[in-house]
């Protein structure tokens, strides 16, 4: 694994949350390398927009306010909604196999470290006919901004079963080609996403901890 995939890693689990400076002096001493790649990777990072460069500071895990993170919701639904448009408009019948692929693998990996590809995985695979690579990277660049987020409440697998179904119900009306209602579906899953990640976050207690 390289230093920027490494270091990707721990801003979309949560390891390096919102806001954390990155010095590349700490950087490469905890990673045992030399402070030139630590540099180039958090410029590869920056580019991804991830962290935000500051010259003669170092580096910060991007943060959004709660108006921020609303307007990136916004922009995922006016561009996601649109490429389903163009993907089912062009998708054929070999295609659905790999849908049902996609499906099946998301729901394995729902709750698991790796939910994040799984979960890609499947919205990916439903926007892949529409042939848009320019808006399919805008989406995903978006949506990193999402699971940074996501990462940092514990309580989020409690979402896992109604976001599992609102799949399970978008994947049959794309493959009984009932695009009005795909589309709804999506939005609703976006916008559910939205409401459950923007509203203010009560922390859960453990037992040892409840009074």
């Amino acid at each position: 694994m390289s230093i920027s995939e490494q270091l990707r890693s721990e801003i979309l689990t949560g390891a390096l949350p919102p806001g954390t400076w990155l010095s590349q002096t700490d950087l490469a001493a905890r990673l045992e390398v030399s402070r030139i790649p630590v540099r180039d990777a958090l410029q590869q990072l920056a580019s991804e927009r991830l962290v935000v460069l500051i010259p003669g500071k170092g580096a910060q895990v991007v943060q959004l306010d709660q108006n921020e993170l609303s307007q990136v919701f916004d922009l995922r639904i006016l561009l996601e909604c649109d490429l389903l448009r163009h993907a089912m408009a062009s998708v054929t019948e070999a295609h659905y196999g790999e849908v049902k692929y996609a499906l099946q693998k998301s729901a394995l990996e729902a709750g698991r470290p790796g939910w994040i590809e799984g979960d890609w995985l499947f919205h990916s695979t439903l926007y892949a006919p529409a042939g848009r690579q320019r808006q399919l990277a805008m989406i995903e660049e978006l949506r990193r901004n999402c699971v940074m987020y996501s990462a940092r409440y514990d309580t989020l697998i409690d979402e896992t079963p109604s976001w599992l179904d609102d799949h399970e119900k978008m994947a049959c009306a794309y493959i009984e080609k009932r695009t009005d209602d795909a589309v709804s579906l999506l939005k609703h899953h976006i916008e559910g996403a939205r409401e459950y990640l923007v509203r203010p976050q009560v922390p859960r207690l453990d037992a040892t901890s409840q009074t």
